[in-house]
């Protein structure tokens, strides 16, 4: 019988994983592409991942695709470790992106050019595909707009740059826009998966990966929309207990 070699993910080999191997994958070099998918827990562990990160000087560029990015759960881990907030909040900057276009927009155009402006390696993507499950844009075109963001998160990676993608796994209907979730899988190098069944803890595991083809990427042109929306620009330390950060 021959061998099945086809891609695919060893989700009946779990391997549980502790916070730390998450958090240490992200933050050392050299460059890697890491997915975080799973329990809604995810924005929370990965926010705290990213506080690690700016607590050792390291700025972070955040693009925002599900309006998740929650800068008190930075102030907060901040002022358990008597830091002041402002000192972590100046160090992050943060994109959002309200349609697929904008997020492709603050992908390919303006993310690198941001991580070389304030002199980081790290970025954070929130929802990438969240956007892209929007009929009003042809699936066919969508494909080709994640084609172009997973060749700029490979450039971002040889140029020893880390990329941590937090998103929640839909499924939805038309079934084919289901495919873009198992194409960001398949594109990445690191894939962990948190689970949270109450009243146990959470858990996180390793999804290994065998057997990916990376293939080819075409490009198109596209005009996108509230071209605002989509530029990044520093956070606000100016934070009121219980209400809202301001951009």
């Amino acid at each position: 019988m021959v061998p099945d070699i086809s891609p695919k993910f060893l989700r009946d080999e779990k391997l549980p994983v502790t916070f730390g191997a998450l958090s240490n994958r992200f933050t050392r070099p050299p460059g890697k592409l890491c997915l975080l998918y799973g329990d809604p827990l995810i924005f929370r562990m990965s926010l705290t991942i990213a506080s690690q990160a700016l607590a050792c000087n390291m700025p972070i560029a955040v693009v925002d695709g599900c309006n998740r990015f929650d800068p008190h759960a930075i102030a907060q881990f901040a002022r358990r470790r008597n830091i002041a907030p402002a000192v972590l909040l100046n160090r992050i900057f943060v994109s959002r992106g309200f349609t697929c276009y904008q997020m492709e927009a603050a992908i390919t155009n303006r993310l690198l050019p941001m991580l070389r402006r304030i002199g980081s390696r790290a970025a954070v993507i929130f929802g990438l595909l969240d956007t892209f499950y929007d009929e009003q844009a042809p699936f066919r075109e969508v494909n080709h707009m994640l084609d172009r963001i997973v060749d700029v998160l490979r450039t971002m990676k040889s140029q020893g740059i880390s990329v941590l993608l937090v998103c929640r796994e839909w499924n939805i209907l038309p079934d084919e826009r289901n495919e873009l979730f198992a194409t960001l899988k398949l594109s990445v190098d690191h894939v962990y998966r948190l689970e949270h069944h109450e009243p146990h803890k959470p858990q996180l595991f390793f999804e290994q990966q065998r057997g990916v083809s990376h293939g080819t990427y075409s490009t198109d042109v596209h005009e996108y929309h509230r071209e605002r929306a989509g530029k990044l620009g520093k956070v606000s330390t100016r934070l009121t207990e219980g209400g809202p950060g301001n951009f």
